[in-house]
């Protein structure tokens, strides 16, 4: 809950390059992703090392998607670059940056060079890199288009979508402003095509009858039984936004 409240509420309509960072050092994010072990084999006496996991899924799935052109060298030297962000988590700790940890040689991501001695500014440049990218803005328009129209959004909203991400920097307001007020956006064919997740049903549900909550326990019940068990997402791709996993004979 605090990773939502703090890491991804507050930048919904904001720069996508301020959510990118408030992501990569939640607490919640470092332990789930394993950057909280992923150090220097030269700043520890331990076992660990480089840990890929996190440095993987932030360019898989947070920005330039699966097809973004990136290689294993990007994701080991980001992995690098990432070093030293971690957490104690049996302590509650918060995120916290140890320099020992941190792998401070030169590394090149997307043919760009992190200089030697880069610190925790490593981090910085690997977010400001991965932010700026073409495929990133693509990915972005792609699953606001997706989330907002149909379950394949038509290309030419994508590509307007994209172009306004790169226009403003990154201003997710203004890529949403593209999509709710395209033509495509209010055409027949997007009407009534989006499937409410079980999360967006009960919510709406609640709020269409002005219910009153007293105890929040059965709606948390209900959507365990409807197969969206909040903050249970096994797999870091998230709950799914498409028609075909909630709309089924089995469902």
């Amino acid at each position: 809950t605090e990773y939502e409240r703090e890491a991804i509420r507050p930048y919904v309509l904001g720069n996508f390059r301020d959510m990118l960072e408030a992501t990569a050092k939640s607490p919640a994010m470092l332990f789930y992703l394993d950057n909280w072990q992923n150090v220097s084999a030269e700043g520890t006496t331990t076992q660990r090392g480089i840990n890929e996991n996190y440095a993987r899924e932030l360019m898989e799935l947070h920005t330039l998607g699966v097809d973004g052109g990136y290689t294993q060298t990007d994701i080991v030297n980001v992995a690098r670059a990432l070093t030293g962000w971690t957490i104690r988590p049996r302590e509650g700790s918060g995120t916290q940056y140890v320099k020992r940890l941190h792998d401070d040689k030169e590394k090149t991501v997307l043919g760009q060079t992190l200089k030697a001695g880069g610190g925790e500014n490593d981090i910085e440049r690997v977010l400001d890199i991965l932010a700026a990218q073409p495929a990133t803005a693509r990915h972005i328009a792609t699953k606001l288009a997706t989330r907002f129209v149909s379950d394949t959004p038509p290309p030419s909203l994508v590509d307007r979508a994209a172009a306004r991400f790169t226009a403003t920097k990154g201003d997710l307001r203004e890529v949403v402003r593209t999509i709710v007020t395209s033509p495509e956006f209010f055409a027949a064919d997007a009407y009534r095509v989006k499937v409410k997740t079980p999360l967006d049903f009960v919510a709406s549900a609640l709020r269409a009858t002005g219910a009153e909550i007293r105890s929040a326990l059965p709606l948390a019940r209900q959507l365990r039984d409807m197969g969206m068990p909040l903050y249970f997402c096994q797999p870091p791709t998230g709950y799914d936004d498409t028609a075909a996993t909630w709309v089924s004979a089995g469902a």
